[in-house]
């Protein structure tokens, strides 16, 4: 499950705040305020489009949209399919906390492992640690990784 929250300021200077929540990804994005589903909303052929409740304002709309799409959890999987393209066929984000990678067919899968848990966390943004089941082509050997993200220190010198 993934929950955000989107502060939105109506014309009245009144700050409403919504929760944005996906329950898995196969399902749309919900809308609550106050406890109270407003609507749902998806994302069909790289489009969005509202599918239930009364029609959200054309800024409201888009500040839910934004809202969604600067998550790191919608660009991590095509991160790691550029990173490691000869060998990752695909990323399926079970939540903003768990991955789920398929590699592809001819690799050395242990060596894979090495290299994957080894790099992996310099490419997180998140703040909190991301489970990734890697998984070989046919399903039968798997590993999973808790990586941390990668926190850069800043030294006398510079940054470590």
């Amino acid at each position: 499950m993934i929950e955000l929250e989107c502060f939105f300021t109506q014309a009245d200077t009144e700050i409403l705040v919504y929760q944005v929540i996906q329950f898995s990804p196969e399902d749309s994005w919900r809308v609550v305020l106050d406890g109270e589903l407003m609507g749902s909303l998806d994302k069909f052929d790289g489009n969005w489009k509202q599918l239930s409740g009364e029609d959200f304002s054309e800024e409201l709309l888009n500040s839910l949209i934004k809202l969604i799409e600067k998550q790191h959890f919608n660009q991590l999987p095509l991160a790691l399919t550029s990173r490691w393209n000869n060998m990752i066929h695909e990323v399926v984000a079970k939540s903003d906390q768990e991955y789920l990678v398929v590699c592809k067919s001819g690799i050395s899968f242990k060596s894979f492992e090495g290299i994957f848990s080894k790099f992996v966390p310099g490419l997180l943004k998140d703040e909190w640690p991301i489970s990734f089941q890697v998984f070989n082509h046919d399903f039968s050997d798997d590993f999973t990784v808790l990586a941390k993200p990668t926190v850069r220190k800043k030294n006398m010198a510079g940054w470590d």
